[in-house]
């Protein structure tokens, strides 16, 4: 008789998936909990409890139970099943284990809750009811992986907390996704003033296209303000209108959206090809730890990038940067593929500096990319492209500088010759160069204080200020991304004996890009940091790579002003909370949902100070930055939660007000360019919007001298005023609704105002029309 070994009979497909997939498990242990809990439900409610007289009573203890027992049986089938493999490894207490299962499921039973009774007001309840299970029973999978089955202490193998931080970083990623797409439409998510400017020469255009059929030139009501930026960021938004959409802000968006995806996706490619390269080639040592593979470096990139307050504030929003990053930095990720393959076919992984040469589709690619964004936002980033392109291949491979000038130069000649379009199909050609070049691009020059010298050292647009702008941009991840860029300017010196000896890095396309260009915006006498929003996710996969090489003194301090800025950040939206609930924004589902979070949120700064506070070594650290890239991303789904109640329905203006007001002219108040815009959206069909300023005479004698000119006029009152009298007014208040305020005069903010801060932070809005 023959003895079958297990080699000889290898597990099957469904035992390897059990084995690998844990949370397999832990969803088939839950669905024996729900038999479980519905048998139960339905024996004791109509049999063991029957005596009980009142239906409502006896079903509030049989649900007791049913919830009890159905509890224990899944705290049992995965102490025995699930995470069998740890039992032995566990110190404390049965009990102790059972109550830390007990809390976890009721984490997860919270999260459904609120997200069952959110979803309900947006999608059929059934079906909010299937997403919210499905996101609960994930949150209490990892509660229950990190807490309830963890050791105490209990030493996790390396394989281990390799697969834990690839879940992990994985599940932030896919939340972060989701906090983007949290109210996309919103009137009020973080962006830039500038947003409402260009929905208004889009929409300007497109009337003048439906009535005249010419899509230039382009169209616009603001002084100096028409040709503020190329026609193709204009016409993209036409094309909402053009395909039968409505006119909203969400459509708008989109595309913006979806740029910062495809961002958010080469960052994640180009981290996670860099890492593999390392690890290919063992020439050199990895800059990073071993439990964190390429997969995980890859999504903490791509973490680091969505958590940047210019990707959250920039990348939603109907705005340039978005778009222009992404064309902007494609050619150089076109670049890192070729130098990664070139690599990939040496045995040494050492890329000659004689032999490097890229395929001739990366210049087809640059003088595409680069037409596109000298169509989208200025034909003047062209020469930093090209001039850091150049220098990058030079660096690669100085032998070969004048084939890479001729290709350089045809691709910068390609991209102005589509750029050169702009002025031969538009009637006013003239008006393109007058507003566009003249204007918007030499006035950022040439305009200043005293001197050009004088600007550069002293005052707002200086090039100090300049130098701070990747932390400005990172926010609470901007000590991180200027600790890995200070740290970089230190490796130069290595890298330029590396490059005399004949070794070209890979990486090194990447910091020369970061350099050239910072330089290069230096330049002009307008320095903003919106301007390093294209360097930003370069610096996010640098960050993911090489933050491990970084001492552990500055981790911890970037780790320690990161957590500083977190609780900054948690500090106002405290604020907006406060405010909020004394004005009854929320519903009873809104506060305890925002309550759960900023519950969480302080779990983890108190799980970033203990780090901080004690001497953390190299594992800590590791976990702790997940911790606050977590910490970051909940800052933004707070903020999401805490302004949407001020886009329901419950909050706009009715289909029956919108009605009454078609064709309407309208005066609204407007405290900054093209503010006046978004009462298009907010009602649909209105006429001509004329802006006025808040801080002009508002009295009820100035109202009803408004209201001789125009047939509706919106006003706006602090929290505390009194409404517009109608009888003084000769008005009628058709609607109001509650609106944010924004750009507060000075010294309005101070201690004594934010002890209301709902006058500080909101508006009563109302819509008056004349008295019938």
């Amino acid at each position: 008789m023959t003895t079958h070994t297990s080699a000889e009979h290898p597990p099957s497909f469904v035992q390897t998936l059990l084995t690998r997939w844990r949370y397999i498990k832990f969803g088939l242990v839950g669905a024996s909990g729900t038999v479980v809990n519905l048998a139960v439900l339905y024996v004791c409610q109509e049999f063991l409890l029957a005596s009980i007289a009142s239906g409502e009573q006896r079903l509030y203890a049989s649900l007791a139970i049913a919830i009890l027992l159905a509890t224990v049986n899944n705290f049992a089938w995965n102490r025995l099943w699930t995470w069998r493999d740890r039992q032995a490894e566990f110190h404390g207490s049965l009990a102790t284990q059972f109550v830390r299962y007990g809390l976890a499921s009721w984490l997860g039973t919270s999260v459904q809750y609120i997200l069952t009774l959110w979803l309900a007001q947006h999608v059929h309840y059934l079906l909010g009811n299937v997403l919210a299970i499905v996101l609960a029973s994930v949150i209490n999978y990892f509660a229950n992986d990190w807490w309830t089955f963890k050791g105490n202490p209990r030493e996790v193998s390396d394989d281990e907390r390799t697969q834990r931080y690839q879940s992990i970083t994985l599940g932030l990623l896919v939340l972060a996704v989701l906090v983007y797409l949290f109210d996309l439409g919103g009137e009020n998510i973080p962006r830039n003033g500038d947003e409402l400017v260009y929905t208004h020469i889009a929409f300007k255009t497109w009337l003048q296209t439906q009535a005249t059929g010419a899509w230039l030139p382009l169209a616009s009501e603001l002084d100096h303000m028409r040709n503020t930026k190329p026609p193709l960021l204009f016409w993209q938004a036409m094309v909402v209108p053009w395909l039968g959409l409505e006119w909203k802000l969400l459509w708008l968006r989109v595309p913006s959206l979806l740029y910062t995806l495809a961002n958010t996706a080469l960052v994640v490619w180009a981290a996670r090809a860099l890492a593999t390269d390392w690890l290919r080639h063992k020439a050199e040592p990895a800059p990073f730890p071993k439990v964190l593979n390429a997969n995980t470096l890859g999504l903490m990139a791509g973490l680091i990038f969505l958590g940047c307050f210019s990707t959250y504030r920039y990348g939603r929003p109907y705005l340039t940067s978005a778009i222009e990053t992404f064309w902007m930095n494609l050619p150089f990720w076109w670049l890192l593929c070729q130098v990664l393959r070139a690599r990939h076919h040496t045995k040494s992984g050492v890329t000659p500096d004689t032999t490097f040469q890229p395929a001739h589709s990366l210049f087809i690619v640059a003088g595409i990319s680069w037409g596109m964004v000298a169509l989208y936002k200025s034909f003047v980033l062209i020469a930093p492209l090209a001039a850091t392109l150049f220098l990058s291949l030079c660096w690669l491979n100085h032998r070969a500088w004048w084939a890479w000038f001729v290709r350089v130069a045809s691709s910068t000649a390609f991209a102005l010759g589509l750029f050169a379009l702009w002025f031969v199909v538009d009637p006013d050609p003239m008006g393109v160069w007058r507003e566009f070049v003249v204007g918007e691009n030499w006035g950022k020059v040439s305009a200043g204080g005293p001197s050009y010298l004088h600007t550069a050292f002293v005052g707002g647009f200086s090039i100090w200020v300049q130098a701070l702008g990747l932390l400005q941009n990172g926010a609470m991840l901007g000590p991180l991304v200027m600790g890995v860029a200070i740290w970089g300017l230190f490796q130069m010196r290595p890298a330029w004996r590396a490059r005399l000896n004949g070794v070209v890095q890979p990486q090194a396309v990447l910091w020369m890009y970061v350099l050239l260009l910072s330089v290069f915006f230096m330049v002009p006498s307008q320095r903003s940091a919106r301007y390093l929003i294209p360097l930003m996710p370069v610096m996010s996969v640098l960050c993911a790579l090489w933050l491990w090489r970084l001492p552990q003194w500055a981790q911890r301090t970037a780790m320690g002003l990161g957590t500083m800025f977190s609780l900054l950040g948690l500090g106002f939206l405290g604020l907006f909370l406060w405010a909020g609930w004394r004005i009854d924004l929320y519903p009873l589902w809104g506060r305890l949902g925002l309550l759960l979070i900023l519950a969480l949120q302080v779990l983890a700064l108190l799980r970033l100070f203990g780090t901080l506070l004690s001497r953390a070594s190299a594992t800590p650290l590791q976990a702790s930055w997940i911790w606050l890239f977590g910490l970051v991303l909940s800052l933004f789904a707070w903020f999401g939660m805490l302004s949407a109640p001020l886009h329901t329905a419950a909050n706009t203006y009715t289909p029956e007000v919108v009605a009454q007001v078609q064709g309407a002219k309208l005066a609204t108040p407007s405290n900054f360019n093209g503010d006046f815009e978004r009462w298009r959206f907010l009602i649909p069909g209105v006429g001509r919007i004329t802006p006025y300023m808040d801080h002009e005479p508002n009295e009820d004698a100035d109202i009803a001298q408004r209201l001789k000119n125009f047939d509706a006029v919106v006003v706006h009152r602090y929290w505390n005023e009194a409404p517009p009298d109608c009888a003084k007014a000769n008005c009628q208040i058709l609607a109001q609704r509650i609106g944010l305020r924004g750009r507060h005069p000075a010294g309005e903010i101070n201690l004594k105002n934010l002890q209301t801060p709902e006058r500080v932070m909101f508006w009563r809005e109302y819509l008056l029309v004349k008295k019938p």
